[in-house]
């Protein structure tokens, strides 16, 4: 997988970094700094590995590749996918919490229609008890009034006596 010249290159440079040389520790620190592609790479490797960097032409398909694999074995998560996916992680959050809202204002509306249920059910109810306490206390007028104005029973066929006379003479 790796040529035996370029892992040289890479080991020296590294010893090299460890002594404090400092063209060799600014390499390190501008290969962390640049972009993950294979035409920086490329041109890191021919700035600070010159010996390697005729043997290890990567192709973009195979840098990457070797890439993936070095984050995977490191476990890293490369930042510009940390930040995709903590985007997708913050927008997924914003959809659940209109979810959220919206399902809190559904019950708000299903609870404040039951109530207004309960409400028109008593109110039903209410004007039910009025109307039957009107009806009875109208059934006890008509019953007093008419006891009242009713003629008394001897009076009707003293009535009835006189109008009989009444069609007679006539």
């Amino acid at each position: 997988m790796f040529n035996p010249k370029v892992l040289e290159a890479w080991y020296t440079l590294l010893a090299e970094a460890m002594r404090g040389t400092t063209e060799a520790q600014d390499a390190f620190k501008k290969l962390s700094e640049m972009s993950a592609t294979p035409e920086e790479f490329n041109r890191w490797l021919a700035q600070f590995m010159p010996g390697a960097a005729s043997a290890t032409k990567l192709s973009p398909e195979a840098f990457e590749d070797q890439l993936e694999n070095w984050w995977r074995m490191m476990g890293v998560v490369p930042r510009a996918r940390y930040l995709e996916i903590l985007e997708k992680c913050d927008a997924l959050e914003r959809k659940l919490n209109k979810a959220e809202e919206t399902i809190k204002g559904l019950r708000q509306r299903l609870g404040s229609q039951e109530q207004q249920e309960d409400d028109a059910k008593k109110v039903l109810n209410m004007w039910g008890t009025v109307m039957e306490e009107t009806l009875k206390t109208q059934t006890e007028w008509m019953k007093a009034w008419t006891a009242v104005h009713q003629p008394p029973p001897e009076a009707d066929k003293k009535n009835k006596d006189d109008s009989d006379d009444d069609v007679a003479a006539n």
